[in-house]
């Protein structure tokens, strides 16, 4: 009997070929759970958003300018500034800005991405002559992703929100043209930014001056404001 014809041999020779398929097929088998475990099944990464969208993930640090660039319509002196990660647009500075005493109205908001972009300036009126009458909420976002900016403009404060949009902040919704003061949608005159809570989320207190029997004499109401995911509505 030859060599190559014992049965002891072609059994041997049998288990290292089923040994070597078995390898093999371990081989493919951690390859796909790998792959697997760096994507969703739908061929987006883990980083990715769902339904295999992919989403550009902003950059950790970005170059913003030491105060708004002439393009950003809020000619000035810049007072202060935050910087904040903007849920559409990435890293954002915003700026408030002191103007001229020739300009009105008298405060501005500007913001610039970490691009380079520059945003729709927010215009608001301020009184020089009261304390900090233009300055930033502490801290000046919740966890709502707003930002929280307190103005005065001549004798109590108001509270102007900024809402993230998809291009930028909300309008501001001030009742009357050419008027930065009394109020709109996301501007609360007489009013006070009051957390942020439990939830991680500031609500509004606004006091609403009634006029019964006159101004002077009339009862001042309180009024909590909550964030619905789009106003500030009264609370109970």
């Amino acid at each position: 009997m030859s060599p190559s014809s014992s049965p002891w041999l072609r059994r041997r020779s049998s288990r290292r070929g089923s040994a070597a398929a078995r390898s093999a097929l371990l081989m493919t088998a951690l390859a796909a759970v790998f792959v697997a475990g760096c994507t969703d099944g739908g061929g987006t990464t883990r980083s990715g958003a769902a339904e295999g969208k992919s989403t550009a993930s902003a950059p950790l640090d970005a170059s913003f300018p030491p105060s708004p660039p002439t393009t950003a319509g809020c000619a000035g002196r810049m007072l202060d500034h935050r910087d904040i990660r903007h849920p559409d647009l990435g890293p954002v500075r915003v700026f408030l800005v002191r103007r001229p005493a020739s300009d009105e109205p008298a405060g501005c908001v500007a913001a610039v991405t970490g691009s380079g972009r520059v945003l729709a300036p927010v215009e608001v009126d301020a009184n020089w002559s009261m304390k900090d009458p233009l300055r930033f909420a502490a801290p000046a976002t919740d966890s709502t992703k707003n930002l929280f900016v307190i103005y005065n403009p001549g004798r109590y404060d108001g509270v102007l929100v900024l809402v993230p949009t998809a291009d930028g902040f909300a309008d501001i919704g001030w009742r009357s043209p050419g008027e930065y003061f009394s109020g709109g949608r996301l501007a609360f005159y007489y009013a006070r930014p009051v957390g942020p809570g439990k939830d991680g989320e500031y609500a509004i207190v606004q006091y609403i001056k009634g006029c019964d029997p006159s101004c002077a004499e009339g009862a001042t109401a309180k009024v909590t404001l909550r964030w619905d995911g789009h106003d500030y509505l009264p609370t109970g």
